[in-house]
């Protein structure tokens, strides 16, 4: 447990120390605002995720985080149904792969050295909200704050105690490690990806120093479906048998519903806790540093100004970034009625891997890609419905 005192007065209580509570608590801090982070685990501390942080990510972060990079991704190797390989590079970084433990840990120290005050082992327990500030329950005590801000994952409990985020849609994903030497094949500036072999998901193997990340994520598909599908993908990635008796950990991905709140009063929720992770691949890390600090301008004027509702917060969400997600959604829809035909597109059309590759690293965006399209665009859309 931590030695410090746990404080009884915030401006912001952010719970939960991912990449997007962390990095809300280092722009609050910075800004001059009282803040307190908190996270149930002990630090550091793992987190089942493939570990990809990419360059579009990178962007949104003001500080370098290179000493927790594993390894950088430069190139991706693609099959369909496990048909039909072809590997794509790119000029420079698409992403870079990362332990949870050691990239989370890097950014709640970056948070406490800009004057948030970070305490682990804090489970949050309730919250009740008074007439101009709430009141955050936590294993270590009281702490009164203006505004509370749930940052605490697919699961969150802030969500839980104050009703939002109801019935969302969910993502399965199963996730596994392996090391890199029962995967012969494998290459530190690629990672791999199958696609088309169960509808609305597909596999990954990301490299890392030591350890393979693999998984297979989908939406709308029974538990087993998944876990078969990563099974599969793990054989034809390697040649020793003891692959499949590797250990595989199963998580659920919420994704948001069009309108669905994400905020009450002085209460919001940011990152996974909030469903804003990406609806084509499930990536989050995005989402959590994109709406920390769209919260992060929010709750300083609502600070300033001593707002009794973070509205604002949810409308900027609503037109900054759900159009974004919606229409993430649509291309998935559109890439599950054919996925042989895009499959060989990416493989021989160069504009294809291009406006991939350029949405990887944030220069281009699925809304783009859509209006390019022009009146082609909205026909697809309509059909993917």
């Amino acid at each position: 447990m931590n030695n410090k005192s746990f404080p009884r007065k915030a401006d912001v209580v952010v719970v939960g120390a991912g990449p997007g509570g962390s990095m809300l608590a280092y722009h609050l801090a910075k800004a001059g605002l009282d803040v307190v982070l908190l996270d149930k685990a002990k630090f550091p501390r793992g987190k089942t995720c493939g570990g990809g942080v990419n360059v579009r990510t990178q962007k949104l972060i003001p500080f370098d985080f290179s000493p927790v990079v594993e390894e950088t991704i430069t190139g991706i190797s693609f099959t369909c149904r496990f048909e039909e390989p072809f590997i794509r590079h790119s000029p420079g970084p698409l992403m870079f792969t990362v332990r949870r433990e050691h990239f989370d840990e890097f950014l709640a120290r970056r948070a406490e050295e800009a004057g948030a005050r970070f305490f682990d082992q804090t489970p949050f327990l309730s919250l009740e909200e008074k007439d101009d500030f709430g009141e955050v329950n936590t294993a270590a005590g009281l702490c009164s704050a203006a505004y509370v801000v749930g940052a605490d994952g697919s699961q969150s409990a802030v969500a839980r105690r104050t009703g939002l985020m109801q019935d969302p849609a969910y993502m399965l994903a199963v996730h596994s490690e392996a090391p890199t030497s029962m995967v012969p094949d494998w290459k530190p500036d690629l990672i791999h990806l199958d696609w088309g072999s169960v509808k609305r998901s597909y596999a990954y193997m990301f490299p890392r120093k030591y350890f393979l990340s693999l998984g297979a994520g989908g939406i709308d598909l029974p538990a087993a479906r998944i876990k078969n599908y990563q099974r599969a993908f793990l054989a034809t990635r390697a040649q020793k048998e003891g692959i499949l008796s590797v250990s595989a950990a199963g998580f659920m991905i919420p994704l948001r519903k069009k309108r669905c709140p994400i905020e009450k009063g002085r209460c919001i929720l940011i990152g996974d806790a909030a469903g804003l992770a990406d609806p084509f691949s499930g990536e989050g890390i995005f989402s959590a540093v994109r709406s920390a600090q769209i919260a992060a301008s929010v709750l300083q004027e609502a600070v300033k100004n001593r707002w009794d509702s973070l509205k604002p917060y949810q409308e900027s969400i609503d037109r900054e970034m759900m159009p974004e997600l919606e229409c993430s959604r649509l291309f998935r829809e559109l890439f599950n009625l054919r996925p042989f035909h895009y499959h060989r597109k990416i493989a021989s059309q160069d504009r294809w891997w291009n406006a991939m590759a350029k949405i990887m690293r944030g220069e281009k965006t699925f809304l783009d890609v859509k209006k390019k399209l022009g009146p082609v665009g909205s026909l697809l859309a309509r059909m993917a419905r």
